[in-house]
């Protein structure tokens, strides 16, 4: 098959399927809260995806079958453009995934944020430098300033049993994350933030989905 991402969709319910020639290695399921590795599930997404697969492209009925041409993962203090590509902030614990998206044009971004605040430098470790410098590189790339929206999660308290101020920096990113959004006037469509564990976040294209897996099992869809 042409991509190694399939994105499959019924009534039912939706999943992402990674995958390694014609093997699926990975899902991301809507119906489930646990499902990261399901080599031996046998539901309707995977004999779709697996049809797609062996048929080169073919979708199969009563599903739609979309191929993502890859994906982008945002390092730490990093940002990434992507067009109909899986975008990826991996290990967030006290740091916040952003994502930018304009479903006109497709273009859509992620930034891994660490720090609140903004760079004098313009570090885009920092929230409102990150969210600037994607947010215009996005506009260069062709997306449209009206249609852009947002969603974000992160900024778990790392260090649960600690009070001070100065220590809850997973507080402190989001509140930064929202406060910049709201200062360039972006809508902010969905947040998962707070709590005591880590999350990757990964945007899906297609449908605006973000996927929130928690270090825990738990998956969310938002």
């Amino acid at each position: 098959m042409s991509s190694n991402i399939l994105f499959t969709s019924n009534e039912r319910g939706k999943a992402i399927f990674l995958s390694e020639r014609d093997l699926l290695i990975k899902s991301y399921c809507s119906l489930s809260k646990t499902c990261s590795r399901r080599e031996a599930c046998h539901c309707d997404f995977t004999e779709a995806a697996k049809n797609y697969a062996i048929s080169n492209g073919s979708s199969s009925a009563g599903s739609v079958i979309i191929a993502l041409k890859g994906e982008l993962a945002a390092g730490i203090g990093e940002y990434k453009i992507g067009k109909n590509q899986l975008l990826k902030a991996m290990g967030l614990g006290s740091c916040v995934g952003v994502i930018l998206f304009d479903h006109s044009t497709g273009i859509c971004g992620i930034a891994h944020v660490l720090l609140p605040g903004i760079s004098a430098k313009g570090e885009t470790k920092y929230a409102e430098t990150a969210i600037e410098k994607m947010y215009e590189a996005m506009l260069k790339q062709g997306a449209r300033k009206r249609k852009i929206s947002a969603k974000f999660a992160g900024g778990a308290q790392v260090f649960k049993h600690m009070n001070l101020d100065i220590l809850k920096i997973g507080d402190r990113n989001a509140a930064s994350v929202e406060e910049t959004l709201t200062k360039w006037k972006i809508p902010i469509l969905a947040k998962d933030v707070g709590g005591d564990s880590g999350r990757n976040v990964i945007f899906n294209p297609v449908d605006g989905s973000m996927i929130v897996k928690y270090t825990k099992g738990e998956t969310l869809w938002l």
